[in-house]
């Protein structure tokens, strides 16, 4: 009742200072915290969505009473002003919030005041109050019955992969600066690091900017990375090289991980008959695959809006073969032609299997086999004798058709929003045939889905796992319907309900299809409504079985169906959803001279944006998933790094150090650790950032306490202090825990939160407990020597 009086006072405060007349008075805003009565914390905010939790209603009126008492509690409330671009003209919100203060406290039955979300946290830990704890989540929230805010999850995938190519890149181009030695001058990661902080913001990775900003996104990201951006794509000009007369291509291959690796390289070429030779001269084993149609126009069309021109040549073929390449360094590999009968890269062998044909086709070199049915035209089982695992696996693809929004129910699907109006399972229009290249590598399965969906499923030798890479669009909207394209991994498994989604790539939190632990839960819009924000994957168990997909970029997906895992790729909008974008999401990729935003000009080509990605699935034994999860995520968030540079016979190999770790030759981080940041500072101190990937209960064996020795890992340098900060590094550690807030808790039975202990000055050993991060400034003697190695070892 207190707040609802509040509130009708408020209301009629506030007309009243904006229809006063204007006098020339000095406003008082300086009072402070009163204790006996209901202090209102007014605090500046350029994003005024309270819609995280509840709906406006709920959160401000006071229709849920038992969630409101919870909020509200002790007489401290905070009142968050403003709202989207208000603050462009702040004087005019502060000479306001000075009037509202002013006549509120004047009228004197409560206490309004300038506050911040520090002075008001203090408050409410002063009142020695027991809060409730909250675990897990806010997901997925919605403004109204049919407003769920889940469309931003998948909204511009090609833009939220563009970022994450790019934060894997500067992960290691940090560690290759620290290595050579921070440049006093020219190029160095500052400018990448100043791209990636902007496409952080909340407007921006997710996709809910204007066309012409995204756009401006990319453009920035782009000046920070030079080698082969459209790889991709298969244009690479460093590997489209004749290396018919006598050149080799040398291929340095960069691992940021903490372990050693063994991980595929692929590469277009152009000669056929070339060998792949590692650090020491010996011949290793590679493939060529043809480049598929798809690959081929896709190439014609993005490199014309690349370069502004067509390439001249197109390469043949795809090279694979499998890169070892040590903990934090480098392995050099050599490319040359060949004239001996059997000494090149073997070629893939090419079957087309007929639609008509009632026969099944197996897949894989090693533990992992599928099967496909070339009459179905798809997938039908998966099985591993490593692990004994078997089981009916189908792979589909379907459409959700978007609500336009009418005069009564005006909410549309959106950059935000999602809301679907009807589910169409996307099949081929007729029989196509499977395309099977077979190899020593890799086997792989292209089948065209329809018109616009290409997919290609890959078997590596000596992994067991599936990779998925699909390419979907351009999306037809010539019915007038925008369509929201989703894909289905369908089991017999018996999930009842429930699966796991990471947050933000670190812990896994259970869902309950139409179901929260915290409240009632009344879902308007079934697939909407239990859609969840994948980062790095999302799994889902029965008593024998856990099925995990692991993405390439963030994107929208959930368990609508028992048994099966559905992961959003790509929107499609002819409609603006009112949340604040005031365009449709109906992205395009333009050629010519000029593109403005959505403006077509009569001298360029337009089309709509294709986008093309990948994810990855595996089954395991009930409770052995974890270590796939963890280990093959890192292995997607950073794949390996590829510089390219041509040599006359061995002349550059010779005159260069062919393979490097930069971390003690006898040592690897322990697999349940990951180096999340080496960086060499302005001041030539290094900021080292450690990550626990498990969490408690995670694995059998890895979700344990573990430990990091810092002499192995900087060997041949002398630390002289390794100081301990907050996560940010904006502050010590310990003077932070020293105005750590302490907070009574309603139940007591909570388990101990465990940390690392102090790091010994002497034995430099940092403890990591399960999903744990620390960060440490160290300080180096003799700076002036720690560069690892110079101009020499990889080239300037």
């Amino acid at each position: 009742m207190l707040m609802k009086a509040f509130l009708a006072f408020l209301l009629v405060a506030i007309s009243t200072v904006l229809c006063a007349e204007s006098k020339c008075i000095v406003y008082n805003t300086s009072q402070g915290i009163v204790p006996d009565k209901l202090n209102v914390h007014l605090v500046p905010h350029t994003h005024d969505d309270v819609g995280w939790l509840k709906t406006v209603d709920q959160y401000y009126v006071g229709s849920n009473n038992s969630i409101q008492a919870n909020i509200t509690r002790t007489n401290h409330v905070m009142w968050l002003m403003g709202a989207d671009f208000k603050y462009q003209y702040a004087h005019t919100w502060f000479r306001q919030m000075d009037k509202l203060i002013h006549y509120v406290n004047m009228d004197g039955r409560v206490n309004a005041l300038y506050s911040t979300p520090s002075i008001y946290t203090d408050a409410k830990h002063a009142s020695g109050e027991s809060w409730p704890i909250k675990t897990g989540d806010f997901f997925p929230y919605a403004d109204r019955p049919n407003g769920y805010w889940t469309g931003y999850f998948t909204s511009r995938p090609a833009l939220k992969r563009y970022i994450r190519m790019m934060s894997g890149y500067y992960v290691a181009a940090r560690q290759l600066e620290f290595f050579r030695g921070r440049r006093e001058s020219g190029p160095n990661t500052d400018t990448l690091a100043d791209a990636l902080a902007i496409a952080q913001h909340h407007d921006a990775v997710t996709g809910t900017e204007k066309q012409h900003v995204a756009n401006d996104y990319a453009k920035r990201l782009s000046v920070g990375y030079m080698d082969c951006p459209l790889l991709n794509i298969s244009y690479c000009p460093a590997t489209e090289v004749d290396l018919s007369h006598g050149k080799n291509l040398v291929v340095l291959v960069y691992n940021s991980l903490g372990w050693n690796r063994d991980d595929i390289v692929r590469i277009p070429v152009i000669n056929e008959d070339i060998a792949v030779h590692d650090s020491a001269g010996r011949t290793i084993e590679s493939q060529l695959l043809p480049l598929a149609d798809n690959d081929i126009s896709m190439r014609k069309y993005h490199v014309k809006a690349y370069l502004g021109q067509t390439p001249n040549e197109t390469p043949k073929y795809w090279l694979v073969f499998t890169a070892s390449v040590p903990p934090l360094g480098f392995s050099t590999y050599t490319l040359s032609t060949v004239k001996m009968a059997g000494a090149s890269s073997a070629r893939s062998s090419v079957y087309t299997f007929q639609g008509d044909e009632n026969s099944v086709v197996e897949v894989g070199q090693g533990k992992l086999k599928l099967n496909f049915s070339p009459e179905k035209g798809k997938l039908v089982h998966y099985s591993n004798s490593r692990n004994s695992v078997k089981e009916n696996v189908h792979q589909s693809y379907s459409f959700y058709s978007s609500y336009n929004g009418t005069e009564k129910d005006p909410q549309a699907s959106g950059a935000y929003i999602f809301r679907p109006n009807g589910t169409f399972l996307l099949t081929p229009e007729e029989q196509v045939p499977l395309t099977v290249m077979r190899g020593p590598i890799v086997d792989e399965v292209h089948q065209q889905i329809n018109p616009w969906i290409y997919q290609i499923t890959r078997v590596h030798k000596g992994k067991e796992h599936v990779e998925v890479e699909f390419t979907v669009g351009p999306i037809p909207v010539d019915d007038g319907v925008g369509k929201e394209v989703a894909t289905q991994i369908t089991t017999t498994m018996e999930t009842n309900k429930t699966f796991y989604t990471d947050s933000n790539g670190r812990d896994f939190i259970k869902r309950i299809r139409d179901y929260r632990t915290d409240w009632d839960l009344k879902v308007d819009q079934p697939a909407a409504g239990n859609y969840y924000p994948i980062n790095l994957g999302i799994y889902m168990v029965d008593s024998k079985t856990e099925l995990s997909v692991l993405v390439d970029r963030s994107v929208g997906g959930s368990s609508i169906v028992d048994g099966q895992i559905e992961l959003m790729l790509h929107r499609r909008l002819l409609h603006d959803d009112g949340k604040g974008v005031a365009e449709a999401l109906n992205e395009r990729v333009c050629t010519g001279s000029e593109c403005t935003g959505l403006i077509l000009s009569p001298h360029m080509e337009c089309n709509i944006v294709q986008i093309q990605g990948k994810y990855y699935f595996r089954i395991d034994p009930l409770g052995e998933g974890a270590k796939w999860r963890r280990s093959v995520g890192q292995e997607i968030y950073s794949p390996l790094l590829l510089a390219f540079t041509e040599q006359d016979e061995d002349s550059w190999i010779t005159s260069h150090v062919s393979t490097f770790t930069g971390i003690d030759s006898s040592y690897t981080l322990p697999d349940n650790v990951a180096m999340v940041t080496l960086q060499e500072l302005d001041d030539g101190k290094v900021l080292l950032r450690l990550a626990h990937l498990y969490e408690i209960g995670e694995d059998k064996d890895l979700s344990v306490m573990t430990s990091v020795e810092l002499i192995k890992l900087f060997p041949g340098k002398k630390i002289g202090k390794v100081t301990e900060m907050s996560l940010s590094a904006n502050q010590e550690r310990a003077e932070m825990e020293k105005r750590r807030l302490v907070w009574k808790v309603e139940r007591s039975s909570e388990p101990k939160v465990v940390r690392g202990g102090r790091v010994d000055p002497t034995k430099l050993v940092v403890e990591l407990a399960p999903m744990e991060i620390r960060t440490f400034v160290i300080d180096f003697e003799n700076v002036l020597s720690n560069r690892v190695f110079s101009s020499n070892v990889v080239g300037t």
